[in-house]
């Protein structure tokens, strides 16, 4: 257990170290990505809002990589490109031509604007986080859900990652128009579940296929609205068929879990989505907290160790050394040829949870001295 606790260690500085270095080429936020065939590209101000609660968690343990002061500078910068109503636009920044509010994006920002309010509460985070989620409230549709945007032509399943950061903030400010406006969006999702547990929409696009990235996401939100509301019965466990399934596949695959599958869960591309992979760690360690079984742990361990093995730690090139690819192989066709921010974002994340899982299990183990 102390080579495993070392190895994951190893991964989740090289892979902050990274992170560190697309913040600095981000010209305030963190660069959307490292591409193969153009470099570093602009920052992403969705995904650098989400960044914000890794560095904070990560800042005790790397101190010399100054993440707290990072954190806070992105959330300055993300303060100051807010707009007017409380939205943010989608896309990366500056955007290009009619720019345009995203709710998927905005809710995500929320996420980072929390986080720094409970690291300092008197430092002014929750008003814009508020603005934001106010405006998501007053945007959304009689019957809950928001206007399409993306691809798709009608509310995607994994706004359920857009109901989950509204719920805190209304759990910082006992707004009860915004919990209102998430439970609703929420009840409207948890109705497209399938009976194998698969749920309509939780997709980019139309035609049933998904990534486990956003597959990840609706899950993901369930979980944490659940947390949220004291609702496992009624919200959490509408989750567990699929967290079961894709425990299975985790399993029987040694981790190289299909980076797209369809509604049948079949395989619909032959890849692994490396993002979906620490994603679908967090939620399987997430629901074993409620559990206790080992055999969802070593499932999440699978996970994660096929995102380490695809990791390069010591590569000539700053862009890729520690930086985690959208799929691998990296021509797969989620993300191809780029690294992503939020692929790094969430290997940082399931790499300490599943360390801290870890660690309880060697405490609790019997001692085998004589």
């Amino acid at each position: 257990m102390l080579r495993t606790l070392e190895r994951y260690a190893r991964h989740r500085r090289a892979t902050a170290q990274w992170l560190v270095r697309s913040i600095e080429r981000g010209r305030g936020g963190s660069c959307a990505h490292f591409s193969l065939a153009r470099g570093w590209s602009a920052p992403y101000p969705e995904t650098s809002g989400y960044l914000i609660p890794t560095l904070l968690s990560l800042d005790g343990e790397l101190p010399e990589l100054d993440l707290a002061a990072r954190a806070n500078a992105i959330g300055r910068w993300l303060a100051s490109i807010q707009n007017p109503d409380g939205s943010w636009n989608g896309g990366l920044h500056p955007a290009g031509r009619g720019p345009k509010p995203s709710f998927f994006n905005t809710g995500q920002i929320l996420k980072g604007l929390v986080a720094l309010h409970r690291a300092d509460p008197s430092a002014g985070w929750l008003e814009p986080a508020h603005r934001g989620a106010a405006w998501l409230q007053r945007r959304s549709l009689a019957h809950g859900l928001w206007p399409a945007e993306y691809r798709a032509s009608a509310t995607p399943s994994y706004y359920t990652h857009v109901a989950w950061p509204m719920l805190e903030v209304w759990a910082e400010t006992g707004d009860g128009a915004i919990r209102k406006s998430a439970e609703h969006a929420l009840e409207r999702i948890l109705l497209r579940r399938r009976e194998n547990g698969a749920f309509a929409g939780w997709g980019f696009g139309e035609e049933g296929r998904a990534f486990t990235h956003t597959i990840a996401y609706t899950l993901r939100g369930i979980l944490e609205c659940s947390r949220l509301l004291d609702a496992w019965d009624d919200v959490g466990a509408r989750a567990v068929p699929a967290l079961e399934r894709l425990a299975r596949k985790a399993e029987l695959s040694g981790g190289r879990l299909a980076g797209e599958l369809d509604l049948q869960w079949k395989v619909s591309g032959d890849f692994v989505c490396l993002t979906g992979n620490a994603q679908i760690a967090i939620c399987l360690l997430i629901w074993e907290r409620r559990e206790r079984d080992l055999r969802l742990v070593n499932a999440a361990a699978k996970l994660v160790d096929r995102v380490c093995a695809a990791q390069s730690l010591q590569h000539p090139l700053a862009g890729i050394r520690g930086a985690v690819a959208g799929s691998a192989p990296v021509w797969g066709r989620y993300m191809a040829l780029r690294y992503p921010n939020w692929a790094a974002k969430y290997h940082c994340d399931a790499l300490s949870r599943l360390s801290a899982r870890v660690e309880a299990e060697q405490e609790s183990a019997p001692c085998a001295c004589s």
